[in-house]
């Protein structure tokens, strides 16, 4: 019996005494965090996944089934605004042009503006001072007056032929696209996709009583909404269904007992709504009238619209994990690599940076950058990996100051059907620096619940 247990304590000591000082005392914190883990009656049937590793070395200091492929919802997003911050650069603005086609007499100005669109999540957003619609569309005005036009007539025209693919994804659930947070990306976007609607009850359901997008509130919005006492707008959904003659079919359950209920929407058509709203300013401002002549005349500049920084957009991005800016991100990628955006070719950005780094991402398989995609397969070392290595990376403070401080870590966070899933730096008891990523799928408890699980688990390593 002794000369078993000494046995074993020898081999426990052979194992260890390769490991650097820093992995054993992490392997100690974590290893019986995990073990309670495995135990857990409401994480029987679930992936666990973990890898921490040294940002220094990039030695894996801990790691739990680090290889299994796992939907990492939006801690994705990591890997997309590094990929961003590295390929275009932290200056990078994005420019939408104004021009004008058409011929100029009397301080008339007849022919079509022209408005070249170039997937700017921004536009119209009230996050950033210079991308206000007052602001935009001053811009524009004062680009007219400037060139000598007093009066407009003509039309309003986009070219959106800046993306070659779907406007939204095909792998996104039903659920989440007719919703703020599932809202398509665009050639031109605007107020962020998305709008606001006001929902008071009535006796057996609701009935929209405004929106912010000027859309009708009775023919726009199809109700299915069943009262429930205590439920919240996180329990109702906007679908987009072609057999419904509306927009929008709102489904779920929703509190009547709260006089007026909030949800906020995906704009389906945001470039309609742009030349909608531009032309009311341009009617009130200098009299425009419509007209759909056309003019054989040299295009002459009006505006170049530019967004605020990289830098800002990847902050917003990760602080309010923002799906349409890492979409915005992902397909401008493709189109500076390869002259063509689509999600495709921004996803085979993204993978050729990561082998850059000498990342192996043979078996990753990504639909989206932002991490709505439920078929979205990645592991964590891969995830840790991208992390270790932006530790390297100039536009690393940037990237670190994007992520949010969440109980204590800076980290991005993740959650998805069944899924949470966590990514980020922690400084480790003995000093050590260190990237991780942690996620968890198919728990059957509450999401809050692995949430507290999770940080029981990172917090014996802060």
């Amino acid at each position: 019996m002794r000369s078993s247990f000494l046995f074993s304590f020898l081999l426990f000591l052979l194992q260890n005494a390769s490991l650097p000082s820093n992995a054993q005392t992490a392997a100690a914190a974590l290893q019986p965090a995990f073990d309670n883990l495995a135990k857990d009656t409401c994480l029987k049937k679930a992936a666990v996944s973990f890898c921490l590793l040294d940002i220094n070395t990039g030695n894996v200091l801990f790691e739990k089934n680090k290889d299994v492929l796992l939907a990492p919802a939006s801690t994705l997003k990591t890997f997309t605004t590094a990929t961003a911050l590295h390929l275009l650069g932290e200056t990078f603005q994005f420019k939408t042009r104004i021009t004008f086609k058409g011929i100029i007499k009397n301080k008339i100005g007849k022919g079509t503006l022209l408005i070249y669109a170039c997937g700017d999540p921004s536009l119209g957003s009230d996050r950033f001072d210079e991308t206000k619609p007052d602001v935009i569309f001053k811009q524009i005005y004062h680009g007219l007056k400037a060139m000598g036009i007093e009066k407009l007539e003509g039309n309003i025209v986009v070219d959106n032929s800046i993306f070659s693919d779907e406007t939204i994804n095909r792998s996104w659930l039903d659920e989440d696209v007719g919703n703020y947070y599932g809202a398509g990306l665009y050639a031109l976007n605007w107020k962020e996709n998305k709008f606001e609607i006001n929902l008071v009850p009535t006796k057996s359901s609701f009935e929209v009583s405004s929106n912010s997008a000027g859309y009708d509130n009775k023919k726009d919005f199809c109700i299915e909404l069943v009262h429930k006492d205590g439920a919240t707008t996180e329990e109702a959904f906007a679908y987009i269904e072609k057999k419904m003659p509306c927009m929008y079919t709102l489904k779920g359950v929703l509190s009547d007992k709260v006089p007026i209920q909030n949800m906020q929407l995906a704009r389906l058509t945001p470039e309609k709504d742009f030349v909608r709203e531009l032309t009311q300013f341009l009617k009130r401002e200098m009299g425009f009238t419509a007209n759909s002549t056309q003019y054989t005349a040299k295009e002459l500049p009006v505006a170049a619209l530019l967004s605020p920084p990289l830098s800002k957009l990847v902050y917003w991005c990760n602080q309010r994990s923002l799906n349409l800016y890492a979409e915005a991100f992902c397909k401008t990628l493709a189109v500076r690599l390869f002259k063509q955006g689509s999600w495709k070719l921004g996803i085979s950005a993204m993978l050729r940076y990561a082998n850059s780094l000498k990342i192996n991402t043979a078996q990753v398989l990504l639909k989206d950058g932002c991490g709505l995609a439920e078929d979205n397969k990645i592991t964590t070392y891969i995830l840790s990996s991208v992390l270790q290595r932006n530790a390297k990376e100039k536009t690393y403070n940037t990237f670190y100051a994007s992520l949010p401080s969440i109980n204590g870590l800076i980290m991005k966070s993740g959650y998805i059907g069944g899924t949470r899933s966590y990514a980020g730096y922690v400084t480790l008891h003995d000093s050590t620096k260190a990237a991780f990523a942690f996620i968890i799928h198919g728990y059957t408890c509450s999401p809050k619940e692995v949430k507290l699980k999770m940080f029981q688990v990172l917090d014996k390593i802060k």
